[in-house]
């Protein structure tokens, strides 16, 4: 009879060695989980091991920007690959970036900004400057150039005395007076609401309507005024300056009236109350007061006039001599002196001045200017770009534009390059460059578009 088989012949006996072993990989996968679990923790809430400091940290983000948008991205020349402005860059080792941002027709833009633990580092609204060749919008030679207030208009006087706007929305030029009879005419000041302009032809003034060309000019000739000025609210005012005083003049009346009987150096009218400057001392007096002015400061400047758009502060400078005063009028012996061959206001507040080597950006809330940059070839004009975050100017025959933003070194950007480049303006959109410059010996008017 055959034995029956066991049905227990494939059961083996668990020995103290392979208990060990078993063991032994238990251990192996908890030690795995207890070490790479929280890696993997850290790893997904932004950790990550930094070999060149030998230690773990947070990483940081950046988020970058651009105007226009879809700009290609390099870091450190590297190009991010699938990704364009604007864009969050994560998960990036706290380190010192170099950052470009590139597009096609466009300037690049570059700066080395810092990503730091835990933190995010921004770029944003970076504005790329279109790479452009001017156009020409006439050939004439011009002896004199002013923008108006709103930057919506240019005057000029041609070389045979010709009094010319050009319209920049409409790009059209139109004459508005031979001043042929007029010798050395030059342009003083638009009107405050740019309707008007104000031209003096040796000891003449003359008054040209900008809109209404049909208008003749209105002439004054008389009384000697050392100057004239416009009156901030009513461009049917005007203020001249002779050894008898300050004359008010109505243009709608062509009444004059004497409202001020003392000859100064330069003043102000805000209102009822008079700035002025004389023998090197800045007075503040009531218009229907005739003694005790009070003193604001004293200040030698030969020749100094007041170059003011707000009241706040006073400014007063000599061009010639290249002398700037800031001075606050709350604040006695507090004034502010530099260097400084012209100004241009961004608003109320701010303004920045330049001389042949630097440029400085002076706020009205601050007590000391900031100075932007120095150049070392020197600098011809300089003007703010209406968004208040750039500066054009020309040097060594080459229009730039540097930014304000001061992380790392500020970015500058050439954007044109020509002869003897003068008049420099923008238009009110910041789109636009106007600016003259020879071309075969001939002067032309050119219009550069940036944005």
């Amino acid at each position: 009879m055959k034995e029956k088989e066991s049905q227990y012949k494939n059961i083996k006996l668990i020995t103290t060695k392979n208990l060990g072993f078993r063991r032994l990989i238990y251990l192996f996968f908890i030690t795995i989980f207890l070490i790479v679990t929280p890696l993997i923790i850290l790893y997904t809430q932004g950790y990550r091991y930094n070999f060149k400091r030998g230690k773990v940290q947070k990483t940081g983000i950046l988020i970058v920007s651009s105007i226009p948008k879809k700009a290609d991205i390099y870091l450190n020349g590297k190009i991010i690959e699938n990704d364009q402005t604007p864009t969050r860059i994560e998960k990036l080792l706290p380190a010192d970036y170099e950052i470009k941002l590139s597009k096609e027709g466009y300037h690049d833009w570059t700066k080395k900004l810092q990503i730091s633990e835990n933190s995010t580092t921004f770029a944003e609204d970076v504005i790329l400057w279109k790479n452009n060749l001017p156009i020409q919008l006439a050939a004439r030679q011009i002896i004199d150039w002013l923008p108006a207030p709103d930057n919506k208009k240019i005057v000029f006087i041609t070389e045979d005395r010709k009094v010319i706007s050009l319209d920049i929305d409409t790009k059209e030029f139109n004459d508005i007076y031979q001043a042929g009879q007029y010798a050395n005419p030059k342009i003083l000041s638009w009107s405050n609401n740019g309707k008007k302009i104000l031209i003096k032809s040796n000891n003449e003034y003359l008054i040209i309507e900008a809109e209404r060309y049909y208008i003749k000019p209105t002439i004054i000739s008389d009384n000697d005024y050392k100057l004239i000025k416009w009156d901030q609210n009513n461009d049917n005012l005007l203020y001249g300056l002779n050894n008898s005083g300050i004359w008010k003049i109505d243009l709608f009346t062509r009444a004059k009236k004497l409202v001020f009987d003392k000859a100064v150096d330069d003043f102000i009218l805000n209102n009822d109350t008079i700035y002025y400057f004389y023998k090197d001392i800045i007075y503040r007096q009531k218009l229907v007061e005739s003694k005790n002015p009070e003193i604001i400061d004293g200040v030698k400047c030969q020749g100094c006039v007041f170059s003011n758009y707000i009241f706040s502060k006073l400014i007063l400078m000599n061009q010639e001599s290249q002398e700037l005063f800031i001075i606050d009028p709350e604040l006695k012996n507090k004034t502010v002196k530099k260097e400084a061959e012209d100004i241009s206001w961004l608003n109320q507040d701010t303004l920045l001045f330049y001389n042949n080597w630097e440029i400085w950006i002076y706020e009205s809330a601050k007590k000391e200017p900031e100075l932007i940059t120095r150049i070392g070839a020197g600098i011809g004009e300089a003007l703010w770009h209406p968004e208040g975050r750039h500066i054009i100017f020309t040097s060594d025959d080459k229009i730039k534009i540097i930014e304000l933003d001061n992380r790392e070194l500020r970015n500058m950007i050439e954007l044109f390059s020509g002869r003897q480049i003068n008049n420099l303006s923008i238009n009110d959109r910041g789109d636009n460059i106007y600016f003259s410059f020879i071309i075969s010996d001939k002067e032309n008017v050119m219009e550069l578009n940036i944005e």
